[in-house]
């Protein structure tokens, strides 16, 4: 075990009140006309780094819920900030696609996170970095099915 491992925990405890206050809140409101949950961002992200998606596909790559996400994309689409078309080839696929607006929000969101990632990594060493990386990836690994040692 690491010396820090108390500490460690505090802190990742601390960082996830943060982010549920700031999900119920909403994030970045200084920079964004609307409020967004993490959910929010993380689907107009996730459109706007491939320009249009199929929904199904992006329920696999995040992970979660169907009905999650469609609840979120209906937001959104009430938002004006994305909009759903039928694929071209098979009209039962669904495309998720943002809309100026969306990619507008899509680019300050870029902003917003460069500036936060700035204001993280500014005193902060390339070995350090490496270590947070390391230490990030590892908390993903232990979150993957595949990885998940807490199984039988």
């Amino acid at each position: 075990m690491a010396n820090y491992t108390r500490e460690i925990s505090h802190m990742m405890d601390r960082m996830l009140i943060k982010i549920m206050s700031q999900d119920k809140n909403g994030f970045y409101p200084s920079e964004l006309i609307h409020q967004m949950s993490l959910l929010d961002i993380l689907l107009i992200k996730t459109v706007g780094e491939v320009s249009q998606i199929q929904l199904s596909v992006m329920i696999k790559t995040l992970e979660l819920d169907r009905n999650l996400i469609d609840v979120s994309v209906k937001n959104l689409i009430r938002m004006k900030l994305v909009k759903k078309k039928k694929g071209e080839v098979d009209q039962r696929e669904k495309w998720i696609e943002l809309t100026e607006s969306g990619e507008n929000l899509f680019r300050t969101l870029l902003d917003a996170q460069l500036s936060e990632m700035e204001f993280i990594l500014n005193d902060i060493t390339i070995n350090e970095e490496k270590t947070i990386l390391k230490f990030l990836s590892k908390i993903v690994q232990y979150h993957t099915e595949k990885y998940d040692l807490n199984k039988g």
